[in-house]
């Protein structure tokens, strides 16, 4: 790969269709891809020494998407994926919870928002949560 080529593990992915038919989605998306960009504007224009970022907003804006899509749109989904290592840890912690109750519905929820971040997120960042 010379230079100049973009990675495509580094590539974001075309959202679904589905996911501009919410008014939430859209605007949760709009808003994770644009913060990357603002923080860097800052960092780059800004006075130096100063955290632009002090929450964190890349991450935090990509766990609200997550959370968004799993709660509101687990049915659209996609399945878990065989070649990744995290939704294989997913699949296992929900297994391993036989009983219903609060500590189950954390991992399952859990594994759902890691399940949306295929929808989203760059291949060599799904994994990260």
């Amino acid at each position: 790969m010379s230079p100049d080529e973009i990675d495509p593990g580094h590539e974001w992915p075309l959202p679904p269709p589905w996911m501009w038919d919410c008014d939430e989605c859209a605007s949760l998306y709009r808003t994770m891809r644009n913060v990357g960009d603002r923080i860097a504007e800052l960092r780059l224009t800004g006075e130096r020494g100063v955290d632009w970022d002090p929450f964190d907003s890349t991450v935090t804006t990509q766990i609200a998407l997550g959370a968004h899509l799993a709660a509101r749109h687990r049915d659209l989904l996609p399945d878990w994926d065989p070649a990744c290592e995290t939704c294989a840890r997913h699949q296992e912690r929900i297994a391993r919870e036989r009983e219903p109750g609060p500590h189950r519905d954390l991992m399952v929820r859990c594994g759902g928002e890691h399940l949306a971040r295929h929808v989203y997120a760059p291949p060599r960042t799904v994994g990260l949560l």
